[in-house]
Parts: structure tokens; C-alpha cells; sequence
């Protein structure tokens, strides 16, 4: 059984009038198709009085649930560090027309959060990696708020192989189109604690952090963090910010872009997933 918000079903995905092949002749028909749009992130920041605006994002995403993705990015960009660091989220985008209201929104900072917005870097993102557009990357300053992990994990084996199945079922946008990734957070001994869905699956962990931000569940340190599809360098990054101490993956591990080495420092455990949960080319 697929289980999944309907609501954000309804936002993350369209018909439309489609030609079926059906051996020597076409059929009318639909089909669902996933939604990709884009979405402006302003952020307001400063003290009372001296309050000033900043456009520093433009992403692409599957509509819905972009409260949560914006607060997961910005966490994970490291502008933000907590959910108190947000007054308040709304769209800001042109209410003439109902397709534009949700493509661009405002975040109100906290006045008192210290952000530093002079070197006029802008994020360009797109859906298929939330590293590309970056103008650069500053590794050291990366490694210096991500969470450590200590302490000694123990997780059956039985749960590991258990979770593959599991994410499969939470994913609605994938069952009506297949064209989004999931990633999904359990506990320790496979209690589902949160799951997202988006076209990029680097927006859906956002989604996921975003949410879980918003409980003050951070940090993840006893928590698994599985994934629908392949594990890559972006990914593990955020999973470490978070401070998720294991990641498993349906697909597999990219060695191009780093998660590896990224890892070993953290102590941060991935697995693959069992191979009857994979899908390979005879």
C-alpha cells in the first residue's frame, strides 16, 4: 500500500492528454506527469529598523511542502541553525495569476540571527543536484558545523533489509508518475519517523531535515536516513549536518562525487541495500 500526503499529491503532479501506443495504432489517453517549478527564496534579515532583503535562491522543485524544504535548506546551507531562526515563511509570488502564487517566497529571519550576505553569492539549483550552480565550495567551512557522531551503534541486520521495502511504500509521487526520489527517516529499530518526496532528491531531504527541524529533533544521532535512489555528494553532506549516523541506499554509493571521504571523518556507516531490493540490467 502506497502512503502518502494527498494534498501534496494533488501539488506534485498533472495530467495530461497523452497518445498510448497499443501495437499498430494510438489510443487516446492521460497520464500523470510530475510537476518541476521553480521557486524563489528572499530571505529578510536584520535588526528592527535596518531590516533588509536579500533574493539568494532560485531552485527547482516539486511544489508542495516548500516550508519545509525552504527550512531545511537554509539550514543546510548553514544560514539558519535552529527553527527559532525563523520568524515566519509566506509566498510572496503574483497572486494574478493561480499558477504563479507559490513560485517564489519570504523568510523572516530572527533579527538577532547573524547572517553575512556581502560577497553577493546567489544559488542557482536545479533538480537533479543541489551542488550545481554553487559558485564554489568551501570545504573547511563545511567541516566545521558538521555534527560528529560517537558512540557505539547497534542495528539488526533484519531491520536494514527491512527498510528498502518500507520506503517503497511511501512513495506516492513515484507510484503515479515515476519520475521522484524519497529518502525517509527511522529509528534505530525501523520505526518510520518522517518521509519526503521530490523531483530532486536533494530538495526531498530538505523537505525531510526541514520538517524534523520544525519538531527540534535535531540532532538526528540515532536515526536512519534510507534513500530511494543513488547516495551522492550533496546528500551525505546534509545527512552530516544533520548528524545521521547511518545512510542506506536502494541504489548505490557515487564514488565521483566524494561521499566517501567526506564520511570516513565523521564515522558515518553506508550500506547498500540487499540485492533482492535492487534493479539491474540482465
Amino acid at each position: 500500500m502506497i502512503s502518502s500526503d494527498k494534498k501534496q499529491l494533488d501539488k506534485g503532479m498533472q495530467e495530461f492528454p497523452v497518445q498510448l501506443v497499443a501495437r499498430d495504432h494510438f489510443v487516446d489517453g492521460t497520464d500523470l506527469v510530475i510537476k518541476e517549478a521553480p521557486l524563489e527564496i528572499t530571505v529578510a534579515y536584520g535588526k528592527q529598523g535596518q531590516r533588509k532583503k536579500e533574493l539568494i535562491a532560485v531552485t527547482m522543485r516539486t511544489p508542495g511542502d516548500d516550508f519545509n524544504m525552504v527550512t531545511g535548506w537554509l539550514f543546510n546551507e548553514h544560514i539558519i541553525h535552529q527553527a527559532s531562526d525563523i520568524l515566519a515563511i509566506r509566498f510572496t509570488g503574483n497572486y494574478a495569476e493561480a499558477a504563479l502564487q507559490e513560485n517564489a517566497v519570504l523568510v523572516e529571519l530572527a533579527p538577532d540571527l547573524q547572517v553575512d550576505f556581502s560577497n553577493g553569492k546567489k544559488f542557482v539549483t536545479n533538480s537533479a543536484c543541489g551542488f550545481c550552480g554553487n559558485a564554489y565550495f568551501d570545504a573547511a567551512a563545511h567541516a566545521g558545523i558538521l555534527i560528529p557522531f560517537s558512540g557505539e551503534t547497534k542495528i539488526s541486520l533484519e531491520t536494514l533489509h527491512r527498510l528498502p521495502a518500507a520506503i517503497q511504500n511511501l512513495q506516492g509521487l513515484f507510484a503515479s508518475t515515476g519520475g521522484s526520489h524519497a529518502v525517509a527517516l527511522f529509528s534505530f529499530d525501523g520505526l518510520l519517523l518522517k518521509s519526503a518526496e521530490d523531483v530532486g532528491r536533494h530538495n526531498a531531504m530538505d523537505k525531510l531535515i526541514g520538517n524534523m527541524i520544525k519538531q527540534q529533533a535535531l540532532p538526528f544521532s540515532d536515526c536512519i536516513a534510507m534513500f530511494s535512489g543513488r547516495l551522492s555528494y550533496e546528500l551525505v553532506q546534509k545527512s552530516l549536518a544533520a548528524g545521521i549516523p547511518v545512510l542506506l541506499t536502494r541504489r548505490n554509493v557515487t564514488e565521483g562525487g566524494q561521499p566517501i571521504p567526506i564520511a570516513e571523518p565523521k564515522v558515518v556507516a553506508m550500506y547498500a541495500a540487499a540485492c533482492a531490493a535492487r534493479s539491474r540490467p540482465p
